[in-house]
C-alpha cells in the first residue's frame, strides 16, 4: 500500500489495460486513418495488412492490437526489439508457463543435456470442456550441476541458459509498448523515441541517454499466468522536481518490468543532477497474504544500455516441491 500511495502522490495513470482469459479484444487507433504512429507514413506508401500486436504475442497477448502500426514497422519490431525481449525473458516465461503464439516455449541448454518443456493437459471432462493446464517436464542427468536439490527445505534451484540478446533491444521493446498505449498528446513528445526504436541498428550514439534501466521484480508462489496488465504513468505537474516524467509497467504472472521513458527535455533537471528517485510498482496480484505465505518480492536493476550481443548468460530459479 505504501508504494501505491507514493505513485498516487507523484503520478497520474494515463493508460491502463488488464486482460485475462475472458477479455474481449481491444484495437488501438483509428482503422480508417491508415497512418502509422511510428514512422508517420500512410497508405499507399505503406501497407496495413497484418494484425499488429500492441505488445508482443510472446508474452501471451491475444487481446491488444493496433490499427496504426504498418506492416514495415511491424516487421522491424519483430526483428530488432521483440526478438531480444523474447530471448531475455525466455526462462521466466517457460518456468511461469506463460503461453505465447506457439504455446509455452521450451528451454534447451547449449550442450543439449538439459531441457524443460511444458505439456498441455486438459482438465475438462469427456466433452472436452474445462481449462488447459501446462505441466513442466524437466529432463537432465541425476548428477547435472545445473540443479541443486535441498530435501531439508523441499526446494530445487535450477541454473538456466539464456539465449543471446542485445540489451538495448530489450529496452526498446518496452518503449515500443509504452508508445502503443500512449495518449496522442504524449505521443508528440516522444518523436525522438519513435525515431530511436526504428533504427536498424543499436548504437550508443543513436540516443545518448544512459543508463537504460529496467527495474525487475519477482514474487514467489503461484500467480495467474494467463493475464497481462500494463500501466503508463505521467508525472503530476507539481512534482516536476521529485521524479521522472513518465514510467511504463508491464506485469506478467510473477514478474513486473518497469522503466522510465527516456525524456531528455522533461527530465533535464534530473539528468543534469545525475540522480532521480522512484519507487517499485507492486505486483497487483500478490497481496500481503500471498507474500506472507510464499515470501516477499525481490527486485533487481538491469542496465540495458549495451549494444552488443550478450552470450552465455545464466539465470537462477528456485522451486518448492511436495515430494
Amino acid at each position: 500500500m505504501e508504494r501505491l500511495e507514493w505513485f498516487k502522490r507523484h503520478y497520474d495513470i494515463v493508460s491502463h489495460y488488464a486482460f485475462g482469459p475472458n477479455s474481449e479484444r481491444v484495437y488501438l487507433g483509428d482503422k480508417s486513418k491508415r497512418v502509422c504512429r511510428y514512422c508517420g507514413l500512410a497508405e499507399p506508401q505503406v501497407k496495413f495488412r497484418k494484425v499488429a500486436h500492441a505488445i508482443p504475442d510472446q508474452v501471451g497477448n491475444d487481446w491488444l492490437f493496433d490499427h496504426e502500426e504498418c506492416d514495415a514497422c511491424n516487421e522491424h519490431f519483430a526483428k530488432w526489439v521483440e526478438d531480444d525481449f523474447g530471448k531475455w525473458t525466455l526462462p521466466w516465461r517457460t518456468l511461469g508457463r506463460i503461453k505465447g503464439k506457439d504455446g509455452v516455449p521450451s528451454i534447451k541448454s547449449n550442450d543439449k543435456e538439459f531441457r524443460i518443456d511444458a505439456s498441455a493437459k486438459s482438465t475438462g471432462g469427456a466433452t472436452g470442456a474445462g481449462t488447459v493446464r501446462h505441466d513442466l517436464q524437466i529432463h537432465m542427468g541425476v548428477h547435472d550441476a545445473r540443479h541443486e536439490l535441498d530435501e531439508a527445505t523441499n526446494t530445487v534451484k535450477l541454473t538456466l541458459d539464456r539465449p543471446s540478446y542485445v540489451p538495448m533491444g530489450v529496452f526498446k521493446c518496452l518503449v515500443k509498448m509504452a508508445i502503443a498505449v500512449m495518449p496522442p498528446e504524449e505521443e508528440k513528445r516522444c518523436a525522438h523515441l519513435k525515431k530511436w526504436i526504428l533504427l536498424p541498428e543499436h548504437t550508443f550514439e543513436s540516443y545518448p541517454y544512459k543508463p537504460l534501466q529496467v527495474l525487475y521484480q519477482f514474487v514467489p508462489g503461484p500467480l495467474p499466468n494467463d493475464r497481462v496488465s500494463l500501466w503508463l504513468l505521467r508525472r503530476k505537474p507539481e512534482r516536476a522536481d521529485d521524479c521522472l516524467y513518465m514510467q511504463f509497467i508491464l506485469q506478467l504472472s510473477n514478474h513486473v518490468f518497469q522503466i522510465a521513458l527516456p525524456m531528455h527535455v522533461e527530465d533535464r533537471k534530473h539528468l543534469e543532477a545525475g540522480r532521480s528517485q522512484t519507487c517499485l510498482w507492486p505486483n497487483t496480484w500478490a497481496g500481503v497474504e500471498h507474500q506472507m505465505q510464499y515470501g516477499r518480492s525481490g527486485h533487481k536493476e538491469y542496465d540495458m544500455s549495451g549494444t552488443e550481443q550478450v552470450r552465455g548468460e545464466t539465470t537462477f530459479m528456485t522451486f518448492r516441491f511436495d515430494q
